[in-house]
């Protein structure tokens, strides 16, 4: 069990590696209790991926697989499915296992696969299915080292998924396969991996904001009136702080309050509607405080700003032919 102890324990870690960069970077998470978000963008689709791991069995089953010094073996997996939303799908996969108990195992699997997300990149995810089983043995002279040479096993794994981009995702895992038959007796095998999964027909990456704002040529404010009254600075999923056109904007905001002092600014943090209402008020305050510091850091008197965040309440009005609507994930400014 020192063997199957230590390679969950490397699991374990990579997995909170993963879950903590994940979540430093959406800065979304809570500590009580993680949100459960999801992207505001079509998450069903077809899928496919790959992945290397390490196939053992447990020190009470390796005298089952002479053939086999430390009851290891090195595999690839190959998988696809096809998630029907972003909480459950169908997924096959194909497993090769070199060299166990002196057999090439060939693995087969069905199944229905679940999704829980963590926050809008992290998530979890847990698998059911059916196995069969093929072992290419390689020891004919001796029938007492073969695995049987076909079998079928009730299979279980669990595992967390990160979201690269839109389409490209990271996984680790373990997969449980249960009662292989060997010549020996019945013994549980586990799978670890690690491996990255394509899916079709997501939006493009980065998301780019090419509707719903108007984009203003970078001149010189000269004139004693505002230019303009309402901007709007969008944001990608989960960022607070300002982005390069957040700033471009702000500095023609800057220029107009220091050129005219009777104008005063209504600073509006939102969030769209993905996640709860407590990350979105979280992020859409942190959004607007943001955008105030940097106004008073750049000469504007705090006693002219009014900040306030709304969440993903009383959202902007847009085009609804669109799903995604990015201009919610944003920090509105009123001049007046």
């Amino acid at each position: 069990m020192k063997l199957k102890s230590l390679s969950l324990s490397v699991l374990a870690a990579l997995s909170l590696g993963v879950a903590t960069s994940a979540m430093a970077a959406d800065a979304t998470t809570s500590t009580t209790a993680p949100a459960q978000t999801a992207p505001s963008y079509d998450q069903s689709g077809f899928w496919v991926g790959g992945a290397l791991g390490m196939g053992y069995v447990s020190n009470s089953d390796i005298s089952k697989f002479p053939g086999s010094a430390n009851g290891e073996a090195p595999s690839v997996k190959l998988d696809a499915g096809y998630d029907f939303n972003q909480y459950f799908g169908i997924y096959g996969s194909y497993d090769y296992m070199h060299d166990l108990g002196n057999a090439d195992m060939h693995l087969a699997t069905l199944g229905v696969k679940g999704n829980l997300p963590l926050t809008q990149k992290l998530s979890a995810f847990g698998k059911l299915g059916a196995t069969y089983i093929y072992a290419d043995n390689k020891n004919f002279a001796n029938n007492t080292l073969h695995m049987k040479s076909d079998s079928f096993s009730p299979t279980a794994g669990l595992g967390l998924s990160y979201q690269i981009t839109h389409a490209l995702s990271t996984q680790i895992g373990a997969d449980y396969y249960q009662d292989l038959r060997t010549s020996h007796g019945h013994a549980d095998l586990t799978q670890a991996y690690w491996g990255m999964t394509y899916k079709f027909g997501q939006p493009a990456t980065p998301m780019v904001v090419t509707n719903n704002v108007e984009v203003v040529k970078e001149v010189a404010v000269e004139a004693q009136v505002p230019t303009r009254s309402s901007y709007v600075l969008p944001y990608q999923n989960g960022q607070t702080k300002l982005n390069d056109y957040g700033r471009y904007n702000l500095g023609e905001v800057i220029a107009t309050m220091q050129a005219n002092p009777e104008v005063n600014a209504q600073i509006i943090g939102r969030a769209d509607k993905v996640g709860s209402a407590k990350i979105n008020e979280k992020v859409s305050a942190e959004r607007a405080a943001n955008v105030a510091n940097y106004l008073e850091a750049n000469g504007i008197d705090a006693s002219r700003l009014t900040v306030s965040s709304v969440g993903y309440n009383n959202p902007l009005k847009t085009d609804t032919s669109t799903k995604t609507n990015y201009v919610q994930r944003s920090v509105q400014i009123i001049l007046k």
